[in-house]
This record gives C-alpha cells, sequence and structure tokens, in this order.
C-alpha cells in the first residue's frame, strides 16, 4: 500500500504540471511556472535514475567475472527446456509472443535463401525456423550447444518428408564444424546474448557465410522500453530511444541472468556463479558485425509491451483478446520514430560484404570482460 500511494504522489506533480502548462486559459506566469516544475521535476528523476543504473551495470559486469565453463557447461546440457517445452509453462500469451520472433526470422531467412542452397540455424533449439521454410528447396542444418536440444529437434523431424533437406549437429557457436563459405543463409535467434564471447560466434558466422550471405539476428535490446511511466520518467524513454545509436548514453544494460547457477551445477566451495545475458546496443553491435565483414542493411525492434511489465501482465490475463489486442500494440510501436527502437527485442540482418578486420578476433571488438 505505501508503495502504491508513493506512486501516485510521484506522478501527481508531472501530471498536474502537464495540465497547467498546456491547458487553454491558464495564465502565462503560471503556466512558465508549470513548465519550469516540470522540467525541474524530470531532470531530478533522470539524474536519480541515470545513477542508479550506470550503478547497476557496473554490478553486473563484474558479477560476469564470475562465469564458469564447466557451469555454462552444465547449466546449458541439464537445466534449460527446450522452447516448446517452455510453451507449456509458460502458456499461450508468452508463446505467441514468442512465435512472432520465429515468424520475423524466418521471414528474413526465406528471402535470401535461394533454391537449393543452405541455411544454418545456430542455436536452433526446437527447429522453429525449420518449421516455418519446410516448404523450401534448401538445406538446413541445425546446431546448439545443449545436447538434449538437438536430441529433441531430431527426434521431431525423424520422419519428416518435405522439401527441405534437414540435418542436426551439436556444437559450439564459438566453432562452427563447418568449412568456410559453406552457408547462404545463418540465424541467430535469442542466442548471442547467453555467449561468454560473443565476438568469436560472430567471426565464425562470418567465416562459414559465403560473399554476399546474410546473417539474421535476434537478441536483447538495451534500449527496451524502461519499466518507468514516461510521465515520470520521459528523460529514461528519451534516453533508451537515442541510446540506440549512442551506446554510451545507455546507464542500464543487464549482463548476467539475474539468478545465480545453482549450486548443484558448481564444485564445493566455488562461489556466486553468474551466467551472461547481455542486452546489445544495435549501434554496437553493428560495429562488431563489420569488423567481421558482415554490413547491417537494417535493424529494427519487436515486442512491445515488455513481457516482465505490468500490461503484459494484464494482457496475458485476458487471454485471447489480450493476444489480438498486443498484436495492435505491435503494430502501433512499430510504426512510431523512435518508440520503434524500444522493443524488448533486437533484430538485425546483415550481409556479408567483405573479409573480417583480421584473421582472429582483435581486442576491443566487444566491450565484455573477456574480449580480446
Amino acid at each position: 500500500m505505501r508503495r502504491l500511494v508513493h506512486g501516485a504522489v510521484l506522478h501527481v506533480v508531472p501530471l498536474a504540471s502537464l495540465v497547467l502548462a498546456v491547458w487553454p486559459g491558464v495564465a502565462a506566469g503560471l503556466r512558465a511556472a508549470a513548465i519550469a516544475v516540470l522540467i525541474a521535476f524530470w531532470i531530478a528523476i533522470y539524474v536519480r535514475y541515470r545513477h542508479a543504473g550506470r550503478a547497476q551495470t557496473a554490478h553486473e559486469y563484474e558479477l560476469l567475472r564470475s562465469v564458469r565453463w564447466d557451469a555454462f557447461w552444465r547449466h546449458y546440457n541439464e537445466n534449460v527446456p527446450t522452447i516448446e517445452q517452455e510453451f507449456e509453462i509458460w502458456g499461450p500469451y508468452h508463446q505467441h509472443r514468442h512465435e512472432m520472433r520465429y515468424d520475423l526470422v524466418a521471414g528474413a531467412a526465406r528471402k535470401d535463401l535461394p533454391a537449393g542452397g543452405k541455411i544454418l540455424d545456430v542455436g536452433c533449439g526446437s527447429a522453429l525456423v525449420a518449421d516455418r521454410i519446410a516448404d523450401k528447396d534448401a538445406s538446413y542444418v541445425g546446431t546448439d550447444f545443449g545436447g538434449p536440444h538437438i536430441a529433441y529437434a531430431a527426434k521431431k523431424f525423424k520422419d519428416f518428408a518435405g522439401a527441405l533437406h534437414l540435418s542436426f549437429a551439436r556444437s559450439d557457436a564459438a566453432a562452427l564444424p563447418f568449412a568456410d563459405e559453406s552457408f547462404d543463409v545463418v540465424v541467430m535467434s535469442e542466442v548471442i546474448e547467453h555467449l561468454i564471447r560473443p565476438e568469436l560466434a560472430v567471426w565464425e558466422v562470418a567465416r562459414v557465410l559465403r560473399p554476399g550471405g546474410v546473417f539474421v539476428m535476434t537478441t536483447n535490446n538495451a534500449s527496451e522500453v524502461p519499466l518507468r511511466s514516461p510521465v515520470t520518467h520521459l528523460l529514461a524513454w528519451v534516453e533508451k530511444a537515442l541510446g540506440a545509436k549512442s551506446p554510451n548514453l545507455i546507464s542500464l544494460r543487464p549482463w548476467v541472468w539475474p539468478e545465480k547457477v545453482e549450486d548443484r551445477f558448481l564444485p564445493a566451495g566455488s562461489g556466486e556463479v553468474y551466467l551472461p545475458h547481455t542486452h546489445h546496443i544495435a549501434a554496437q553491435t553493428s560495429q562488431m558485425f563489420a569488423a567481421a565483414g558482415l554490413s547491417t542493411t537494417s535493424w529494427s525492434t519487436f515486442e512491445f509491451p515488455p513481457p516482465h511489465s505490468l500490461s503484459a501482465r494484464i494482457l496475458e490475463r485476458m487471454d485471447g483478446t489480450g493476444r489480438r489486442l498486443v498484436d495492435v500494440i505491435e503494430a502501433v510501436a512499430r510504426s512510431i520514430p523512435l518508440v520503434r527502437r524500444l522493443g524488448t527485442h533486437l533484430f538485425i540482418v546483415a550481409r556479408k560484404t567483405g573479409a573480417p578486420a583480421a584473421p582472429e578476433v582483435p581486442a576491443g571488438v566487444w566491450p565484455g570482460p573477456f574480449s580480446g
């Protein structure tokens, strides 16, 4: 109750000031005072927001240094269900939102996958991209770090008899077991944020792509909608929108999964261990791609509102009506300049246009603690 009262009071000042600033007939002096109060309020709130965000970002960056390869391996091979198994846990609303992601990825891949071509799905999970291009006369190779995931996908398509030629292989995204220039399209959806050194995977993608080949990627967006009202935190919204192209503006940037690795996956006495769950910034990630010889041809964001927001929880409770309504919200948000940068996920399409800056990944290409 106390928190609700505080939130209500916090909204009173900006709302009252806004009303006085725009209401017809308000005296000029009172209008000017209201505007001054509003600006001062927004600045004060933003200073606190930015200070707390930068502190949290620095804290998570340090937590990322705790990562252990053995914990990483066991977590993703023994503790993470496939996406289709997660659908059963999350329910229809969240499945609906994730299905949208695979529709976007498969749609982009389809555009550049020629007849008889080859597509690589890095971190394929349940191979939901393959589901959506099953009619293509092409070769699909799905890879995943998790052994259970590859087994699940292979079993799912065991008796498949469509036009698409399918095969599956277990591999690390940072060391793909394929020849140079062997794929026309590479897709990587919600994978790169989990990698300890994402730049190694980007170099591998560039290596296995043919000249002119296309890389389709989605990941967490560091410029996603702030979980604060624009009435009280307008400048935080502005920061996120502008920060997509100016990375230094972003104050709050998650680097790790919020929960530590379970003790059962760790040797005794190893201390707390956290795994990567990095939110990417469009301009920064595109620069990393460019260093690998991949030129970004388009980028956008999707999933409005964020799945962990109050709005999403309300829509979820509305069942089928909520799923129809969120599709409308999605379409509107993605059509508004600047707002369309604030989706929960980043969607980048890049084309291989040249050679990487160096055969081995240079230091400084990625700002993570293990780069270089």
